[in-house]
């Protein structure tokens, strides 16, 4: 079974295509604003819709397959982009109808720490990621004998607000920045926590597509799901944050 995942959490649009043993078999990311076919889409007043279905037609058409070779669709359901997440989630409830297909939404800080569950030791990790001015998404995690469960639900603050909540948690927690790697931008948040002697493993946003599809495919494997679940279509919305906290 092919499965489809997508991602428009960030300032970037990523497709991917995973195999039955878990591997890409294609994929297709455009960075906004640094890639030169964006650009050039750009120039053209296509609107994030379009862009998606010519990301989708470019990697189908590539492999000589479409969309009817697919089983299921996982959907990064962000925070993040407002507008990006409501389009890729649109478009993706729209073809697991049409198509008949399973389908499941994966909170992006999530996805972060589930590339985290296979290290040896027990621990605390808190997923961070840019949000507006000097503050941040996070969440905690706790990973435990191969398991990820949340242990304090998303929020945004400074770096002193998030050291001050790990603070009143009474625990002990790793890092790790959600982002770009975009050098100039990526540096100077690495900074702040530096400065605030905290040292951060990076993961790559590109590398959301991927992991929330497999966290999506082992879902369906341990659910043994047959069909696609149409009352679940409904419950699937975006993770949006406003100043009373994330909904």
């Amino acid at each position: 079974m092919l499965f489809l995942s997508i991602d428009t959490s960030g300032s970037y649009s990523c497709i991917c295509l995973i195999g039955d043993n878990c591997e890409v078999v294609a994929e297709n990311n455009i960075v906004l604003n640094e890639n030169k076919y964006f650009k050039e889409l750009n120039n053209k007043q296509l609107v994030p819709s379009t862009l998606i279905f010519k990301q989708l037609d470019d990697m189908f058409s590539g492999l000589g397959l479409n969309l009817t070779n697919i089983g299921g669709i996982a959907i990064t359901l962000g925070p993040g982009s407002f507008t990006g997440i409501r389009v890729s989630l649109s478009i993706a409830k729209t073809l697991a109808y049409s198509l008949n297909l399973k389908i499941s939404g994966v909170e992006s800080l999530y996805a972060c720490a589930y590339s985290f569950i296979n290290k040896n030791n027990n621990f605390y990790l808190t997923v961070v990621k840019e949000f507006i001015k000097d503050k941040f998404y996070f969440e905690i995690y706790k990973i435990e004998n191969g398991t990820l469960k949340k242990f304090k639900n998303l929020e945004t603050g400074n770096i002193n607000e998030i050291i001050y909540s790990i603070a009143q948690l009474n625990i002990k927690s790793n890092f790790v920045f959600l982002g770009s790697y975009n050098k100039c931008k990526l540096n100077g948040n690495i900074q702040l926590f530096n400065n605030s002697g905290i040292e951060l493993d990076v993961f790559d946003n590109l590398r959301l597509a991927y992991l929330s599809g497999i966290i999506a495919i082992n879902k369906f494997i341990n659910n043994k799901k047959e069909q696609s679940d149409f009352q679940a279509l409904t419950g699937i919305s975006p993770v949006y944050v406003y100043s009373g906290g994330a909904f």
